[in-house]
């Protein structure tokens, strides 16, 4: 068993890992077999922070596609590919009523058929979610200004920051990616 995993960052790898503890022994045929991740840096086709639901979509799928050519050009394949995207959606971008949720999203693909899940939805402040949106401020320099220097280097992300580790990145990942591989588990349900 090969799961290719498009990044090569802590928090998506071991989520992915940890989602698969909980779900490998429920996909048919999967059970059994030994595990091996492999994790590569692929880019995406979206921007480096997604405002959108489609950006958050766009970039777990194309993280998969792109990972899936790169292993096609290195004559390889794998069982599963996983992308992970996280960032912000966006609700009334222009609007008096914005309202910013801080997302994580996987798109799980056998090479034929592929699925989405998605993590919690955590409300963000306006005065961390606005820089980034209106003027393209990166979340890291935001974090270090709200939070203290080196609020940014924090392994827990965004996510610990703003839930006073309560929750992790990679527990929001954990989530997505087990929605993501759910219709594999569940063939019947998913025809």
């Amino acid at each position: 068993m090969r799961i290719a995993i498009g990044s090569t960052r802590a928090p998506k790898i071991e989520a992915v890992k940890e989602a698969w503890q909980v779900i490998g022994s429920r996909i048919q045929g999967y059970d059994r077999d030994p595990v091996t991740f492999l994790p590569y840096d692929v880019g995406k086709d979206t921007p480096e922070m997604p405002l959108t639901l489609d950006d958050l979509m766009g970039g777990a799928r194309s993280r998969v596609e792109n990972l899936a050519l790169q292993l096609k050009r290195e004559k390889q394949e794998a069982d599963f590919y996983v992308g992970l995207e996280g960032g912000f959606q966006v609700i009334d971008t222009h609007g008096p009523r914005r309202q910013i949720f801080l997302e994580s999203w996987a798109y799980v693909c056998d090479g034929h058929t592929g699925y989405f899940g998605h993590g919690p939805g955590l409300y963000v402040p306006y005065r961390i979610g606005d820089p980034v949106i209106d003027r393209g401020i990166e979340m890291a320099i935001i974090l270090d200004r709200v939070g203290g220097t080196r609020s940014s280097a924090r392994p827990e992300g965004v996510w610990g920051f703003l839930t006073g580790d309560i929750l992790s990145r990679q527990q929001s990942f954990v989530i997505a990616v087990m929605c993501a591989f759910i219709p594999f588990c569940q063939t019947e349900a998913y025809k």
